[in-house]
């Protein structure tokens, strides 16, 4: 199996004040695990990135069964947090480099790549309302739980076009792995890809056996790509 695991080897609790632990993470069948420290609370330090969260595991699992994508890619991952995605897409591709805007979310990334010895990732702050933070050439723009603020949402989009924009004539594809917690918010980032002229490719995840889905839970993943 090609699922991604998880369990606590160090879990906060052992001072009542710890909401800090370091989680262990396996995947490929156990072939590779990778551990982060991460958050048990839902918002730390004016963030939600310093945990790990649902379309997160099912895009990790989803790319651990898709390594072809990442083959001799370099890849950029907008909204990174601990750093659980890139670190496991590293093993699959040439490059990968992990964005976000927040540093305490940036920190928890470092010390991701370092604490795993990831030799080929990195850590790049971006700010979604600066087109142009990050100028390096990229193959694959992957990201996971981005949509849930409605105000930031046509900054993202530009971004991901942004990105995907280039003078060669490399084909460029985003995928973007969300949790439906609000059908609302995302219609509106769906209406945000349409008006940037990006083409939509709904991906089946219904192959995914993972612990973390529930009956109740909707995650989407799309591919994104330019439409000329």
């Amino acid at each position: 199996s090609s699922g991604i695991n998880a369990e606590w080897p160090l879990r906060p609790g052992s001072q009542p004040s710890s909401q800090i632990g370091y989680k262990i993470y396996t995947f490929d069948g156990g072939v590779h695990y990778l551990a982060t420290r991460e958050t048990v609370a839902m918002c730390s330090k004016g963030t939600t990135g310093l945990q790990t969260w649902q379309a997160c595991l099912a895009m990790c699992q989803w790319a651990a069964e898709n390594c072809h994508i990442f083959q001799n890619k370099k890849v950029l991952e907008l909204g990174c947090g601990v750093g659980l995605l890139g670190g496991v897409i590293s093993h699959m591709c040439d490059q990968v480099t992990l964005t976000d805007h927040h540093q305490s979310v940036l920190s928890a990334a470092q010390h991701t790549l370092d604490i795993n010895n990831i030799n080929n990732g990195n850590v790049s702050a971006l700010d979604w309302t600066r087109i142009g933070d990050v100028e390096d050439e990229v193959d694959v723009v992957v990201a996971a739980d981005v949509v849930f603020d409605r105000t930031i949402l046509p900054h993202l989009v530009k971004t991901i076009k942004n990105k995907l924009s280039s003078p060669t004539d490399r084909d460029k594809v985003a995928y973007v792995c969300s949790t439906i917690r609000n059908k609302d918010t995302y219609n509106t980032f769906i209406e945000e890809i349409n008006d940037q002229g990006l083409a939509i490719d709904n991906l089946d995840l219904s192959g995914l056996k993972s612990v973390y889905f529930s009956g109740t839970d909707v995650i989407r993943l799309i591919k994104l790509r330019l439409t000329i």
